[in-house]
């Protein structure tokens, strides 16, 4: 007879139009973006850049000190109804919540402390400035995934996944783009998807529910039974929504 142990729960979101209501990255250079970022996003769009270069290159036109752009996105970036909701369900299961982003942790940390969610861990792209003070926004970008095949898309977010797969958990994906989320969609127990991600997933009959809030997230995680045997990736039986929505997302 097989002995059973309580499976672990790793919930693992994306961040901009995911965990936030909006698009923080491109708020924040909407209103910061110097005159270069034009060509920069014609650039971007014809496909002559990859994400990870056109981020970084956005983010090269902007001037003004980090300093300013974590306070406007601390004032200006809000999370998903329900959002704090979901993190504490998963800590109530044992289990861990934590953003994977392509985005960058100058504009994602000090949101999340707005929240009184510091302490949520954070996968995504550092920026340091270039020079000792900071006082202009002269960056240099750290990656945290040394695997080539994800170097266009910032991170990896199938690394956190796959070794919390491979360790017996239980694992929920939350995002809403294509780059690095339809990947890590693929691989996980449930998915929770929105835009471009819930359609990739109609699609590719990859079952996902659809959300617009953390609340019902928040109920799934609270309702999980997370012992027995370890089931394979998206094998959970979940709701398929057909009515995916199309707003312009990151990854």
């Amino acid at each position: 007879m097989t002995q059973h142990t309580d499976r672990k729960l790793l919930v693992v979101c994306d961040f901009d139009d995911s965990a936030a209501e909006c698009n923080a990255a491109q708020l924040l250079l909407a209103q910061f973006a110097g005159p270069e970022a034009e060509s920069v996003q014609e650039a971007y769009r014809s496909g002559s850049l990859p994400f990870r270069e056109y981020q970084e290159q956005m983010f090269n036109t902007v001037t003004a000190p980090v300093e300013q752009l974590s306070e406007y996105a601390a004032d200006n970036v809000r999370l998903r109804s329900g959002f704090a909701e979901a993190v504490k369900a998963a800590r109530s299961k044992g289990g861990e919540f934590m953003i994977a982003s392509a985005g960058v942790d100058f504009y994602i940390e000090p949101v999340l402390a707005a929240y009184e969610l510091s302490d949520v861990p954070v996968l995504a792209v550092t920026g340091a400035p270039v020079s000792p003070d900071g006082a202009t926004m002269s960056f240099r970008y750290d990656y945290p995934s040394d695997r080539e095949f994800c170097r266009d898309w910032a991170i990896c977010k199938c690394q956190p996944i796959e070794k919390a797969m491979s360790a017996g958990e239980h694992v929920i994906f939350i995002g809403d783009g294509l780059r690095s989320d339809s990947c890590a969609a693929e691989k996980v127990d449930t998915v929770f998807a929105r835009s471009r991600l819930l359609e990739y997933c109609n699609i590719n009959d990859i079952e996902a529910i659809g959300f617009e809030d953390f609340h019902s997230i928040a109920a799934h995680i609270s309702n999980l039974d997370l012992g027995g045997p370890n089931p394979p990736g998206n094998s959970t039986p979940t709701a398929r929504t057909n009515n995916p929505t199309t707003t312009k997302a990151s990854e």
